[in-house]
């Protein structure tokens, strides 16, 4: 049997707008030499900015997804797969392979990084898409519904109908809250989730130094 990794790694979900990005900014402060992190969210709107990955998706999707200058019209794109679900699937198969990759390619780095001791994943849809990488803990930053609605509204000005359909294409937060090993629970103010987030840093020390 191969020895355990030094690189302890954590699965971080949750829906849109509960606050993942918040807890894994508080985290990474209390231990920033020591943690590698992956933004799944951040490497689609990286990927979308590729030609060559625009093109697979117009090709895919439609060539009304365009703007004026031939580049891809984001908005519309989300107005596309947030509408239609086979879209959505379809947009789906290109991008979560390659976001797999990137996420993959990133854990490799931080295993071999000699200062590393986490490696922390942002993926809000790890158990949507059934994310095949490797984990020690899953961590879910839930909040209430009507919460997590206000807050995706206010945050991205969508229309109420818009973000109660991006919602409804996640699996429902209790759900994911039910299968985590942790969860993070960010219905109040922010300094409660920066309580909640040192807590679990001094248990997850305290679990890795027995």
């Amino acid at each position: 049997m191969p020895p355990p990794s030094p690189v302890f790694t954590l699965a971080l979900t949750g829906g849109i707008a509960t606050g993942k990005s918040s807890f894994a900014e508080a985290f990474r402060k209390l231990a920033p030499e020591e943690t590698a992190f992956f933004d799944c969210d951040a490497c689609v709107h990286e990927l979308l900015t590729k030609p060559e990955v625009a093109r697979m998706i117009m090709v895919s999707l439609g060539e009304d997804l365009a703007d004026s200058e031939g580049r891809l019209d984001k908005s519309r794109l989300r107005e596309r797969v947030f509408h239609d679900q086979e879209s959505r699937r379809t947009l789906e198969g290109i991008l979560h392979p390659l976001v797999r990759g990137e996420c993959q390619l990133a854990r490799q780095l931080a295993l071999a990084a000699p200062d590393i001791r986490f490696f922390l994943m942002d993926v809000p849809l790890l158990y949507e898409s059934g994310f095949p990488m490797p984990r020690d803990l899953e961590i879910t930053v839930a909040c209430g519904p009507a919460t997590q609605r206000q807050r995706l509204m206010a945050r991205s000005h969508f229309a109420p109908d818009l973000a109660d359909r991006i919602i409804a294409s996640q699996l429902p937060l209790m759900e994911k809250a039910a299968r985590a090993g942790a969860v993070i629970w960010n219905g109040g103010p922010r300094g409660a989730l920066l309580r909640q987030t040192t807590s679990f840093f001094t248990w997850l020390k305290s679990k890795l130094n027995h």
